[in-house]
């Protein structure tokens, strides 16, 4: 597909930062918090730590070889047949696990501010509005993310300024909340809370120059990896000991908790404002992506013509789930830890292919 607009580093940033840093308002803190406790605060950094070195491992073998994305990357180090094998398997991954992320903010839309509707319309309006937006190009797609970026990340810096003096740090503590190992294997095998960054690299031929993407993607992603930790370090000091785990979607309960006096009454529905918004950004994006990756892997050059039937696909996948607790701690947390270990094994064998190509030469 020929593309005539290109992004900027500000745009890739901001796309990346929204892309990734938007799972600081979901339910991943209540998810890590079942198992290690007040410690899940930093467990996204140790994903981080953890997952970084590969991802640099996959983004030096784009720059090296000047792969168009990383379908292309795949076919130039694997060969046609195994490349695209490889590509199919990288989708089979991001496509469930996009799917159970639609139906975990649909439930989040549904319990907090439609609980009388039903899943499936709210779902229904969800996927519309991702297939309206992604119709529309990842252009249309940067350019909102640049205009919106600044007024999300001012309602996060307000929600923090509003509730620092309800902050107690003691609550911190125990520093390893459950207990190291719990900590160490929690933040082992939840390196793919970052795996959206693996589909950022579709974008790579969109970037107005290779040095725009690089920048950007690498920026937006310690960004996004900063805002989390802090975050959810807000949430650790904000609720006690107990009720952390039993708090589905602390931001929200952060933001219900904020009072401005009775003039201002009804605040969180200013957050939510920008909530809504970062998530369609998103979903949008998810959506846009995930489809590019599997006309890329089948060489369909329109591949937008599939964003219809890829959106119909991911609301059927997402409304399997009975209810909540399945889909955000059976389905999505296994999937979390499947999709980590095949992020590790990913690079590893490209940079294995690297080396045996370079000893050909």
């Amino acid at each position: 597909m020929r593309i005539n607009t290109k992004l900027t580093t500000y745009e890739i940033c901001a796309l990346t930062i929204i892309f990734i840093g938007i799972k600081l308002t979901d339910t991943t803190p209540t998810l890590l918090s079942n198992s290690t406790q007040n410690a899940f605060w930093y467990i996204p950094l140790i994903s981080f730590i953890v997952m970084f070195p590969f991802f640099l491992i996959t983004l030096y073998l784009l720059n090296k070889y000047k792969a168009d994305h990383l379908v292309d990357l795949l076919q130039i180090l694997l060969g046609k047949t195994l490349g695209k094998a490889l590509a199919f398997f990288i989708f089979i991954f991001s496509f469930f696990l996009s799917a159970f992320d639609f139906r975990s903010y649909v439930n989040q839309i549904k319990l907090l501010y439609f609980d009388k509707s039903s899943i499936t319309i709210i779902f229904a309006l969800l996927i519309f509005i991702s297939i309206f937006g992604a119709i529309r190009g990842i252009k249309v797609i940067g350019y909102t993310a640049r205009v919106f970026f600044p007024l999300f990340q001012f309602s996060l810096v307000l929600l923090i300024i509003l509730v620092y003096p309800s902050l107690v740090f003691e609550r911190i503590y125990p520093i390893f909340g459950s207990g190291l190992s719990n900590v160490m294997y929690e933040g082992i095998f939840k390196g793919s809370f970052f795996s959206s960054f693996i589909l950022l690299m579709m974008i790579l031929p969109v970037a107005r120059k290779p040095e725009n993407f690089y920048k950007g993607t690498i920026m937006g992603l310690i960004i996004s990896v900063l805002q989390i930790v802090f975050l959810f370090l807000i949430y650790a000091t904000f609720f006690d000991y107990k009720s952390i785990e039993r708090v589905p979607y602390p931001f929200h309960d952060v933001a219900l908790y904020i009072d401005l006096g009775s003039f201002f009454t009804n605040i969180e529905t200013f957050f939510m404002t920008f909530w809504l918004f970062a998530v369609f950004i998103r979903f949008i994006l998810l959506l846009y992506l995930n489809t590019w990756l599997f006309g890329a892997t089948f060489d369909i050059d329109n591949f937008e013509l599939l964003i219809l039937p890829m959106g119909f696909l991911i609301m059927v996948i997402g409304l399997i789930p009975d209810n909540i607790i399945v889909n955000e701690f059976v389905y999505r947390n296994h999937l979390l830890n499947l999709n980590t270990i095949f992020l590790f094994i990913v690079p590893v064998i490209l940079l294995i292919c690297h080396f045996f190509k370079r000893k050909k030469v």
